[in-house]
């Protein structure tokens, strides 16, 4: 049976804001994920979903090394994913733009020291130097064309030379006001910092959608700064 869309439970003026911000190129902010956290240490159903749970199971399967030194996880939410990565990781540092997420990721993993949970908003404040890895996970489609592209050039400038960009990204027929993963494919292909390190992988949701899974290597092209692009 095909998911059902589900309801968008925002009030109508925040959906108006939110509609708004992006057609002037800025996305998704804290605000508009504050409901979601509220109640809960499970906002996204993540802990006793078999399919999430196979899908960390993909998405580390897809890391193209054992073990590394530094890596950043972007959009954590609660820590799910984080502790699937701190078995990889000598060092982890875990932001999400929720403080509420922050606060709960830091109760759910109390027994992990070696993650390091930041609140955070990579458009103008990008954690960690000379990482081994970065994880994107369904975060890079809440940012507009605009931010995208800041935040790549962000990114290479984080990670050091031979290091890694992990983008796992779903998308459904449904979505709206989201930039698709396809645009920051062309993004990643279009810039000398990075090269494909292994085939695209694709993985059916339900029959509405697809998880994408894409991994890039740091070139020894030089990355420059990248110029804020805060949002309201």
């Amino acid at each position: 049976m095909a998911e059902k869309r589900p309801k968008n439970l925002d009030p109508f003026w925040q959906r108006l804001r939110r509609k708004l911000r992006w057609r002037s190129g800025r996305g998704w902010n804290a605000h508009d994920f504050a409901r979601r956290y509220q109640g809960t240490d499970d906002a996204w159903s993540y802990r006793n979903s078999p399919r999430h749970q196979r899908r960390a199971d993909l998405l580390m399967a897809a890391l193209p090394r054992e073990t590394f030194g530094a890596a950043l996880e972007v959009g954590c939410a609660e820590g799910f994913l984080s502790e699937y990565l701190s078995a990889r990781v000598a060092h982890l540092i875990a932001c999400d733009l929720s403080r509420e997420a922050i606060s709960h990721a830091r109760e759910n993993c109390k027994g992990f020291p070696q993650i390091d949970f930041r609140v955070a908003d990579i458009r103008h404040d990008f954690p960690g130097e000379e990482l081994d890895l970065c994880l994107f996970s369904d975060v890079l489609f809440y940012l507009s064309q605009r931010e995208i592209e800041a935040t790549l050039k962000e990114a290479a400038r984080r990670i050091k030379p031979g290091g890694f960009l992990v983008m796992a990204q779903e998308w459904k027929d449904y979505y709206s006001n989201l930039t698709p993963p396809s645009h920051v494919l062309s993004r990643l292909d279009a810039s000398a910092d990075w090269v494909l390190s292994t085939d695209i992988t694709l993985h059916s949701i339900n029959g509405v959608g697809y998880l994408m899974i894409a991994v890039y290597q740091r070139t020894a092209m030089s990355g420059g700064p990248a110029q804020g692009v805060g949002f309201a």
